[in-house]
């Protein structure tokens, strides 16, 4: 398997410490100008200083210094110069271990983004809003990025950022204090707590190109109840067009030449989908008896997205070869047969009916003349409401109980397409069906401080939680799934010899969910956990954790954590923690099964391939098994420096691995002996299946990094200055995976499949940066405001399939110059291509007038930097992809260029 080389990573890591020089020097130089004001600023300290916590910790009285694990903790200060108002864009800007990419012809992926933190997937990011557990997206990332195939994890742009007041990011494994899912850290999400007063915003921007117009309206408001209570509600309106970064495909202009008129310039449209959003986010509380408090919170919202999928030509058509690969530049007619509408007869011995060779005929061009581009779109609709209530007895001991209910919904659309097993009848726009995620909990948390002779009290909490998930798909309009009478059909010539001709069943792109796909299930999980925290001796804390939990499906698991702080003096302390964590596989993973079309290794014919439920007829028939939950150990160690003057430096390693780590299968190829055999089996559309793959426990990993933070802060004469850079580096490497001889599932099967192929070992392992950093400095004097910020993305590499034998007639020196053979004994040959590193630069400038009047003007990725173009598979008459891609899908930096925008804001 090719990697980066030494070398590379050696540049890259003198790259990075070049960086921390450089920021070093920044934040000396205001510093220096300071001198006269450094004993004051050494008395206020730095903001991160003394920010109290609440996440990691069940203590509230915890700062973020004193943390015995690295986390980050950002207001809304930190929002108001961000280029994006979404949630997950945020957090990509002031976390560099968080990472989020755009997944152009996603399906559903498209429109919830999945990201990844310390490269590892969504579902295994727990996050928190105002300290209790966020549902579920409905959404299960069947097309997700190699590192989130397969994950269920929560939407993070349903919460509005002008709702949010501050978020922590905890980096540490978690599960033994919060239940499942913590195990690459813990995002919590604190909403808007304000009183008073009235906030509104208007964003709106567009791409260097003019397009991917950005508009966002939002309106914040905050009113008081009883004596010290509050409500707080915010409303948010977005509008984004598409941007599109797709060239030619290279049938277009074949196409073009024979007088079709393609319904797309290109082909389809790659980039960003349409989104249009409504959100409501609110947050209250009021106070009851001596320091009780009853508490409120939730959210509402309602998007709409839409998203191209794959051009569907109206005729056979040939183009330029991509280079020493004779066949790839002919392009069939997308649905390559006639309709035969006159049926003559029945077949004696099978019952099917026969059809006219010599009869009436049907064409999809005579709806479609100019081919057809499906458009798919989902409407999605989330919704939480959380109630508890907190305080404290008399005897010091504070409780706090919660019960929330939470509620995700896709419901999917599909138009200007047609189920070609229907014919002449089909309709041209479909309603698909729909998946549902609900979770509702019961949460009763205690705590307690008691003096057993220790420097400080001993802190113990503890607590119990009930929680149910259930997981539904809908079905779709009958027309969307339904295998009409042309899906296969015997044609009997003028001679009276026969022939068979088939059609794919289903709205072409996505069939919709018919009643194989309909599924309906759940779980119940009953969780215990007991905490102890304690200054065991002066400068010295200690913590430990433990967690029962209880799923009615699974069983059992038992997990722990311990934590420890050594302030050694003032200025310098270390830290670390070791704990096990778990991820329960989700429902939607239990019953999710779905269909969609894909070009397997750069192939210019699309196949359908089928994602299956592990107790599916297709997915036994390959040999799944029951999922079982995912188990982890992780570890960390690091520094926290604090020298005053307005300086921090925190120095965090971490080591976790991930066992039994539940994905997707790779594809496996249906022979027709395979389709046969479904078929016969009951599985009616077993005839248009080319590859099935399913949920499975299929590998282990072990991920390994740091974090480096440093920031400054400093009031000078010309006005203050708040210097940071946060640097991470990750590796991830698969350490072990599994693979299914058939022979165990019938003794004439040869074939092993391959749970992790060495094209997605290699993706895994490679596709993101290893290195990410981000420098930025905001200075404000008086009115004036400015933010810089410069955004490192290191090297990455991607891998495609090798191909397997040489083309017949090409010379095989020069084919496998350009095309590396495959080598499974060496675990070498996938064809990899490593992409430079890169920087961008954002910028912001505002001005502020009578304190409640902000106007700013920002421009994101100032120099238009694109990724590096794509040159596999690439069609020498257009320098792109078959499907009219240019740049890799995992380009860290995007596919947007530059994009500049307005702001303003006012307060009342």
């Amino acid at each position: 398997m090719m990697r980066l080389n030494d070398k590379a990573q050696r540049v890259d890591l003198k790259l990075a410490t070049s960086m921390v020089a450089l920021v070093l020097a920044s934040m000396a130089a205001p510093a220096l100008a300071a001198a006269d004001d450094q004993e004051a600023a050494a008395a206020e300290g730095s903001k991160e200083d003394t920010t109290i916590i609440v996440t990691g910790t069940r203590r509230t009285d915890r700062t973020v210094a004193e943390s015995a694990v690295p986390i980050d903790v950002f207001s809304a200060d930190d929002f108001k110069a961000q280029p994006s108002p979404q949630l997950q864009n945020i957090l990509k800007t002031l976390v560099p271990s968080f990472n989020q990419n755009r997944n152009l012809l996603g399906d559903a992926s498209a429109f919830v983004r999945p990201p990844n933190l310390r490269g590892l997937p969504a579902d295994q990011i727990l996050v928190l809003i105002n300290g209790k557990r966020m549902h579920r997206s409905a959404l299960v990332q069947v097309t997700g990025d190699s590192l989130n195939a397969g994950s269920q994890g929560p939407d993070l742009s349903q919460i509005s950022s002008p709702a949010v007041s501050r978020i922590e990011v905890l980096r540490d494994g978690a599960a033994a204090q919060y239940g499942s899912d913590a195990i690459a850290g813990v995002i919590n999400i604190g909403l808007n707590r304000s009183d008073s007063g009235y906030n509104l915003a208007a964003r709106y921007g567009q791409t260097y190109r003019g397009d991917g117009e950005d508009l966002q309206l939002s309106a914040n408001a905050g009113f008081k109840l009883g004596d010290g209570g509050f409500f707080n509600i915010t409303g948010e309106f977005i509008d984004q067009n598409v941007f599109d970064r797709s060239v030619r495909r290279p049938e277009i202009a074949p196409l073009i030449a024979a007088g079709i008129k393609p319904p797309r310039p290109t082909g389809n449209q790659l980039g960003q989908p349409s989104n249009r959003a409504y959100r409501v986010v609110w947050n209250a509380a009021v106070p009851v008896g001596d320091g009780d408090e009853v508490y409120m919170f939730g959210n509402y919202g309602w998007q709409r997205q839409s998203n191209d999928f794959n051009y569907r030509r109206p005729i056979a058509v040939s183009a330029q070869d991509i280079p020493l690969r004779p066949g790839t530049g002919t392009f069939s007619k997308s649905i390559n047969s006639l309709w035969y509408l006159d049926r003559i007869g029945t077949d004696p011995v099978s019952g099917r009916a026969i059809f006219s060779e010599t009869g009436r005929t049907f064409s999809e061009t005579s709806i479609y003349p100019n081919g057809f581009v499906p458009v798919f779109e989902a409407s999605i609709e989330d919704m939480s409401f959380v109630a508890g209530y907190k305080g404290s007895t008399e005897g010091g001991l504070k409780y706090d109980v919660t019960a929330s209910f939470g509620r995700n919904q896709i419901r999917y659309f599909m138009y200007d397409t047609l189920n070609p097993s229907l014919g002449p009848t089909s309709p041209k726009d479909f309603y698909l069906g729909k998946v549902t995620q609900q979770e509702y909990n019961l949460n009763a948390d205690f705590s307690y401080e008691t003096d057993i002779g220790l420097y400080k009290p001993l802190f113990i909490a503890a607590g119990l939680e009930f929680r149910r998930e259930a997981f539904a798909v809908g079905l779709g309009d009958r027309a969307s799934w339904e295998p009409g009478i042309f899906g296969s059909q015997l044609v009997q010539r003028a001679n009276g010899t026969t022939f068979n001709v088939t059609k794919p069943v289903g709205a072409n792109g996505f069939p919709g969910f018919g009643p194989d796909s309909v599924a309906e299930g759940g779980r119940n999980n009953y969780s215990a956990y007991l905490d102890f925290e304690a200054e065991a001796v002066e400068g010295l804390d200690l913590g430990l954790a433990a967690r029962y939990d209880y799923f009615n499906d699974f069983g059992s698991t038992f997990n722990g954590k311990f934590s420890a702080r050594w302030a050694i003096n003032d200025v310098i302390a270390l830290r670390g923690a070791a704990s096990t964590g778990f991820r329960a596989p989700t429902p939607g993973q239990q019953f999710t099964q779905n269909t969609q079309t894909n070009f397997p290794q750069g192939s210019p014919v699309p196949v359908a391939v089928q994602t299956a439920r592990p107790d599916s007829l297709s997915a036994t028939y390959f040999g799944s098994k029951s999922l079982a939950p995912e188990k982890s150990v992780s570890f960390s160690g690091g520094m926290v420096i604090t020298p005053g003057g307005g300086f921090n430096v925190t120095i965090d390693a971490y080591n976790i691995v991930v066992r039994d780590r539940i994905g997707i299968t790779s594809s496996v190829n249906l022979t027709l002996a395979d389709q046969q055999a479904l078929l016969a089996q009951g599985l009616s559309t077993a005839l248009d299946l080319g590859q099935v793959n399913y949920f499975t426990n299929g590998f282990r990993t072990r991920t390994q990094g740091f974090d480096i933070v440093l920031s400054h802060r400093a009031d000078t004469g010309v006005g203050r200055f708040n210097t940071s850079l946060a640097v991470n580096y990750n590796k991830t490497k698969v350490t072990d995976r599994k693979s299914i001889a058939l022979s165990a599932v019938r003794p004439t099967d040869t074939r092993t499949l391959s749970l992790i192929d060495n094209t997605r070992l290699g993706n895994i392992e490679d596709s993101n940066p290893r290195w990410r950093a981000v420098l930025s400095e905001n200075f404000t004097t008086g009115a004036f405001d400015f933010t810089a910020r410069l955004n490192y993305f290191g090297k990455f590499t991607t891998y495609f399939a090798p191909i397997g034998s040489v083309p017949a007639g090409v010379d095989p020196v020069a084919f496998r110059a350009l095309y590396p053979a495959p080598n499974p004994a060496l675990n070498v040959g996938e064809w990899g291509k490593t992409f430079p590193s890169q920087v961008s630069l954002d910028f912001e400038a505002g001005f502020t007038v009578a304190e409640n009047y902000r106007l700013a003007v920002g421009v994101e990725n100032l120099f238009n930097t694109y990724p590096p173009v794509e040159t596999r598979n690439a069609y020498p008459s257009t320098g792109g992809q078959a499907n009219g891609s240019i740049y890799p899908g995992s380009a860290p930096i995007g596919q947007a260029g530059g994009f500049w925008y307005v702001r303003a804001t006012a307060k009342f």
